[in-house]
This record gives C-alpha cells, structure tokens and sequence, in this order.
C-alpha cells in the first residue's frame, strides 16, 4: 500500500520554516504526545529553552546528556524530516513504515539530536540518541511482534542517520540509572548562577577533592565548613561550588550512590 505523505510533509515544512527562523520546535510536545503517558516539561541549562519529554527514561536521559561538559547543547523530538528518505529505507528493509490507519505517514523523531564537541578531531560533531526501556526490548516481557517492530524502527533510525553522516546511539535503562538522574538534577540548579562563584572554581575542587580522600568518613558538610576560613568563602559559596562540581561531573563523585550533604561523598574507584 502507498504511504501517503500529505499530511506529513506540511507538518515537517512548518517546521523547517521555525528553525530557517531560529526556533528550535520539538516536532511532538508534551499536550500532544500519547495520553497516559508520562511527560516532562523543563528549562534547559545550555539551550536557554523548554524541553519535551514523553517519558521518565528521555527526561533522565536530556538531564544526564545535559550536563556532561562535552555536550553543547541538544535537540529532542527531533524529526527524520526527510520523510522520502525515511520511507525508501523502511521498504529496503522490507517492512512498513509507521502510518495512520488511513495510510499517512507519522513523523518518526529521535529522543536527542546532541550537538557536542569532539577533543580528537577538534570540532562540533552531532550524534544522534533514542531512548528506549529495556523490557521494551524483551521479548520475554513483550509481545515478540512488538519487540520486531520497535527493533525495525530503531534500525530504520539508525540506517537513515548513518545516510545523512551522523552517528546513532541507543540509550536505555542500563546506561543511566535513576539515581544518576536524581543526583544531576538536584545539583543542576547550581549552573544558573555559577557566574557568583566560578573564580573560585579550580581552587575549590582541588582542596575539596583532597579533603575526601583524607577524611573518608567526614559528611560534605563537615568538609565544606573546613573550607570555609581556608578559602575565606561562605558556606552558602562553598555548597554551590559543590553542586557544580557535580552537575559538571568534575568532583569525581560516585553517582549511583544518592549524594547527601550530612553522609560521607562516595568517590569513583580509579584503577
């Protein structure tokens, strides 16, 4: 049956025309994703803009994405708008691609489309990601035709960005944990106003990094109040300092262990 692309292309040439503008629009948002789903909706740190996410795994997903140092900002919802290309892959494959029961195509996207810095080859590189559960992958807790059908569609993702040049990941459960998740976020709201504290920054880590290694046992809060008359930095100072190095991954803290002020800090091993 032909895939009818009508509808689809006059959504993906609205959208072309708000990024021609300068406006990044996610191609589903949260008031028009599945109902019954769960969604979030937040302020991005380095886009400066809301982000959409239809599920808890893309949520933890665009907060962990977000703050590794590398990334420099990403895209979520991102639309395959080559819709022709999409479609000439499906049937290579020889499978369907997604449609409506009247035969018009859907609009497939991909979780993150992250725009990050590369140190090897020195330049902004764009690497493409897609969430998915892990059961939804299980074909013991799954129907075997809908596991087949999200692994085609995954591999239709996959093969259209490697046509466009782009590496393609895929993410789930196992990659970030709902711990890691919860310790980024809590500290994430550091990076708002990180221009009150950030001359202080390199000084900060060093001496509170070694204070951990000392003194194992010591709460945060017992090594940042040793810091206080050692840096001449209020207490309040230092605790933003700390929430930085977290989000900014440069304490080298152990994040699938909840970090709490009043417990010891739980370091990476470093073999």
């Amino acid at each position: 049956m032909r895939v009818k692309i009508n509808k689809a292309t006059g959504s993906i040439r609205k959208w072309i025309d708000s990024m021609a503008k300068g406006e990044f629009q996610p191609i589903i948002k949260v008031w028009s994703g599945p109902k019954g789903t769960r969604r979030h909706f937040f302020r991005g740190v380095k886009a400066g803009r809301n982000h959409h996410f239809l599920s808890d795994g893309e949520y933890r997903a665009g907060i962990y994405y977000e703050s590794l140092p590398h990334i420099i900002d990403y895209f979520e919802q991102f639309p395959l708008w080559d819709i022709e290309r999409a479609i000439k892959i499906a049937n290579e494959m020889g499978g369907k691609y997604p449609q409506d029961s009247d035969g018009e195509a859907y609009i497939m996207s991909t979780d993150l489309l992250c725009r990050e810095y590369d140190p090897i080859q020195r330049k902004v590189t764009q690497i493409a990601r897609s969430y998915k559960p892990m059961d939804s992958l299980d074909f013991k807790s799954k129907h075997p035709i809908s596991v087949h059908r999200t692994l085609f569609k995954l591999e239709l993702e996959r093969r259209y960005y490697e046509e466009l040049g782009i590496l393609y990941r895929l993410i789930t459960d196992a990659h970030i944990s709902k711990i890691c998740a919860h310790n980024l976020k809590a500290h994430r709201e550091s990076a708002k106003y990180k221009n009150q504290f950030i001359e202080h920054e390199e000084r900060f880590l060093y001496e509170f990094v070694n204070l951990c290694l000392a003194n194992e046992s010591d709460e945060v809060k017992v090594n940042l109040e040793k810091l206080t008359s050692k840096l001449m930095l209020s207490y309040s100072d230092l605790y933003a300092l700390f929430q930085w190095g977290i989000w900014t991954h440069q304490i080298p803290a152990n994040l699938e262990v909840k970090i709490n002020p009043y417990r010891p800090l739980i370091l990476k091993q470093v073999a």
